[in-house]
């Protein structure tokens, strides 16, 4: 059963003022070490870096006051798996809260845009 579904768009232009404005701090802030080495090997590792942030921001709409009292932009990190399907991995309080649930992904973006959805059931 669904109890939650988000969905994010990130213009990259913005995103990349931001990034452009605070540069690392803005990074390390949202991405973890991990999500910030794999996409600064991608090609269009700004763009790589804006879905992720999408994908976070979509999964935050899907929390209710519970759980967002344990969110940190460090414990939830999208990872790729073998085959290249995105995967959303929590760490800390937000893992223990989602134990039971299936948590879903989808990115993409464009030459402008961003975009995440994330379904939680």
């Amino acid at each position: 059963m669904i109890k939650a579904i988000g969905i994010d768009i990130v213009d990259l232009d913005r995103f990349g003022r931001a990034v452009e404005r605070w540069g690392d701090h803005f990074l390390r802030r949202i991405l973890t070490p991990e999500e910030l080495a794999y996409c600064r090997r991608k090609a269009a590792g700004l763009d790589s870096m804006a879905v992720r942030f999408a994908a976070k921001e979509a999964f935050i709409k899907c929390l209710d006051e519970a759980a967002f009292r344990h969110f940190t932009w460090q414990d939830v990190r999208i990872e790729n798996s073998i085959h290249g399907k995105p995967e959303i991995k929590l760490q800390g309080g937000l893992a223990a809260h989602f134990r039971d649930h299936k948590i879903s992904v989808t990115l993409s973006h464009s030459r402008l845009s961003a975009v995440a959805v994330v379904v939680i059931e």
